[in-house]
């Protein structure tokens, strides 16, 4: 543990290192200093901020050399940054030197046009909208705005969607005990938002709304959660066990690929580094143990390779003599 901290720290350094900068200059330009020397604070926290997103673009670039749109699009928000950042008297100072604005639309414009360029190109090969955008933009902050996206749909208008059984699968449910212990915990937000935003309001209006505003959207999103576990059910096809768990996690087991069903399982194999838990809030009552790795990609988190696969479903027995009937092996 003691080598592992020290390593994400190294990771970290060139994302925290340049937002101190660029926060520092930024805070720098709100003092009389820079109010009463607006020309030269102007230029100093333009050099500042393209400086840093500079260096870290290729601190983090491998082998430390990045292309150069890597290199453009860091220059793109670089000049965004320096044109809207500034405290007021310094923003003016930057919008009347004509070639710095003239530097920072042409990058801001090649950037644009050559990222459109890639995401057309893209489009018209048959990626997606999420693989085109992941080409220009971070891919973390792609998958980020993706899953925020699908779960305040599923928020919004999960409500009047049927379960998701393609023809062909059986689905097995895994929310009716979840669902309830979900919707008493909202309950409970709901007081705590109210009593939280009147005590702000006493205050400050201004927090106490963003306050508000921030508990709806994190209401929405367990509202949008919890009808993914509902629309989402664990399926069995024709081509394998597809394990869901509401928007989060998608995974496909081959039938091949299933060892034997754990008839008794502890702590010990639930907790393993190696095992999918797919319940929530509750104990598993099903273990299926694999003859393979498989990978789980869940919506958000890190990746986790796995050899068993924990498994919460609400009629367990019916679950597991449908999986038996489709693959015969496991009987016994």
């Amino acid at each position: 543990m003691e080598r592992q901290l020290p390593a994400r720290l190294i990771r970290l350094a060139p994302i925290v290192l340049p937002l101190l900068a660029i926060a520092f200059a930024r805070a720098m330009t709100f003092t009389d200093w820079a109010a009463a020397n607006a020309a030269l604070a102007a230029l100093l926290f333009a050099w500042i901020v393209a400086e840093s997103l500079l260096l870290a673009t290729i601190a983090k670039a491998e082998d430390r050399k990045p292309g150069l749109r890597a290199m453009l699009g860091a220059g793109a928000a670089a000049s965004v940054v320096v044109l809207v950042g500034a405290a007021a008297p310094v923003r003016e100072a930057i919008h009347g030197m004509p070639p710095l604005l003239a530097a920072a639309a042409l990058t801001l414009a090649l950037f644009v046009a050559w990222s459109g360029a890639l995401i057309v190109h893209t489009l018209s090969g048959g990626a997606s909208v999420e693989e085109a955008a992941a080409i220009v933009l971070p891919p973390k902050l792609v998958r980020f705005i993706s899953a925020e996206s699908r779960i305040m749909r599923l928020a919004l208008c999960g409500w009047w969607r049927a379960q998701d059984v393609p023809a062909g699968a059986q689905g097995f449910s895994y929310h009716r005990f979840l669902l309830p212990m979900i919707y008493v915990f909202l309950a409970l937000q709901a007081i705590e938002l109210a009593m939280v935003h009147f005590l702000l309001m006493q205050w400050n209006a201004t927090v106490a709304w963003i306050w508000f505003g921030l508990g709806i959207a994190g209401g929405l999103w367990i509202v949008g959660l919890a009808q993914g576990f509902r629309i989402h059910p664990v399926l069995l096809t024709e081509h394998g066990l597809r394990v869901r768990s509401g928007a989060m996690v998608d995974l496909l087991v081959p039938y091949d690929a299933i060892a034997c069903i754990v008839p008794s399982f502890g702590a010990e194999h639930v907790k393993a580094a190696d095992t999918f838990d797919h319940a929530m809030l509750s104990w598993p009552n099903a273990m299926l143990e694999l003859d393979r790795e498989l990978t789980v990609r869940p919506l958000l988190g890190a990746e986790q390779r796995v050899r068993r696969i924990a498994l919460r479903i609400d009629e367990s027995a019916a679950f597991l003599g449908a999986l038996e009937d489709r693959v015969p092996q496991l009987r016994g």
